[in-house]
């Protein structure tokens, strides 16, 4: 066993929060896995090859938290205290001196370093920036719906886990929704949560009940400026700022499918049709909030023609959940595809679907032209 997992084991947290990873589980989009090396992995999306024998599968991923390296640290702002391990958030540097464009292709080249195995592995259009991490690598997961009981279990005792408590009920409330279709991803979902800045809530529910809710935040941050959130360079129209009591927390929501097979991408095939730049106007947000966001699209003009076969622009990365609305004109550079997707029936696939999309997996690649 790892040295770093051997000490974490010895914190009291540590199996408060991790959950062992078997073989009936379904990697969902947002959630952390511990690695056998002591890194932390955060999955994207919902589709990871769970057709394939499980040890020929990999999870699509970032590598967030690394052992901290005593001999090469990183800034002090990267640092984390993770059951008692100190950790580098190895994307924290790049996201606080980069451009947008540059945050994905450079935090692939920290993956590198930190696991030379992600030299070698080849990787779809839609995983272009995103490590693959074999799922037989994986000893255990920080289930988010898990990680916040564990967290408000705490609130008669910690002060920290009651604001969580206040802010996690004051969030239901005015989502109109249940306590417990919420769960906590992000750092907090690794039991770090005695000074909060940002709350990274996954909400669960179905697709019409998530566009009910984007609709409404976004209503509330065009309409509060006390509530509207910039960060990293840009304008998040469905995080808030809210509080408990004194203390003022950034909520940041994910979204996940109560049934996963809504997810649109849910079991698919990706063809790459090469490059190309897209023109259209959103008539559908239904799938705007979730990871890879899939957007309804008309009007398309490919490469400056009318293209009637594009449907739909795929934003296949977590930075512009919620950005997009209905009737917003739009441009973008990325690649043309050809999608299949897929039923699971008995262990095999059945086709389900078949269309073609502007696909998109890296930020500031798409431009707003008009709202309507």
């Amino acid at each position: 066993m790892n040295k770093t997992i051997n000490e974490m084991e010895k914190n009291p947290k540590f199996y408060r929060f991790l959950e062992p990873v078997d073989e009936s589980m379904d990697f969902r989009d947002a959630t952390y896995f511990l690695r056998n090396d002591g890194t932390m992995v955060f999955s994207e999306g919902y589709y990871h090859q769970f057709e394939k024998p499980r040890e020929e599968r990999s999870i699509l991923s970032h590598i967030v938290f690394v052992p901290w390296n005593y001999e090469s640290p990183g800034p002090d702002y990267s640092r984390k205290d993770i059951f008692g391990q100190l950790y580098e958030n190895i994307t924290k540097e790049i996201m606080n001196n980069q451009p947008l464009d540059k945050f994905y292709p450079l935090q692939l080249e920290r993956y590198k370093e930190v696991d030379p195995t992600q030299k070698d592995v080849v990787r779809p259009i839609y995983g272009r920036y995103k490590s693959l991490v074999p799922v037989t690598d994986l000893i255990g997961s920080f289930p988010t719906r898990h990680s916040l009981k564990a967290i408000m279990e705490k609130s008669d005792e910690e002060e920290s886990a009651d604001n969580i408590r206040i802010v996690t009920e004051h969030t239901a409330e005015l989502l109109n929704i249940e306590v417990d279709q919420i769960g906590i991803s992000g750092s907090l979902s690794l039991g770090t949560y005695a000074s909060p800045h940002d709350v990274d809530y996954v909400i669960y529910a179905t697709a019409k009940e998530v566009k009910r809710m984007v609709k409404f935040m976004q209503h509330l941050t065009d309409t509060e400026d006390k509530r509207k959130v910039f960060e990293f360079g840009k304008y998040w129209p469905i995080r808030f700022w809210d509080w408990a009591g004194e203390h003022k927390f950034m909520i940041c929501p994910f979204f996940s499918y109560i049934d996963p097979e809504e997810a649109p991408l849910r079991n698919f095939d990706c063809e790459d049709l090469g490059p190309a730049e897209l023109s259209g106007q959103v008539i559908d947000d239904t799938h705007n909030a979730f990871n890879p966001t899939v957007l309804i699209v008309g009007e398309p003009r490919l490469d400056g023609k009318d293209n009637p076969d594009i449907t739909r622009l795929i934003l296949y990365h977590g930075g512009e959940r919620g950005d997009w609305r209905e009737g917003n004109r739009f441009k973008a550079a990325g690649n043309h595809v050809r999608i299949k997707t897929y039923r699971l029936v008995d262990g095999k696939r059945e086709p389900k679907e078949e269309f073609e999309a502007l696909l998109v997996n890296n930020l500031d690649q798409v431009e707003r032209i008009s709202s309507s």
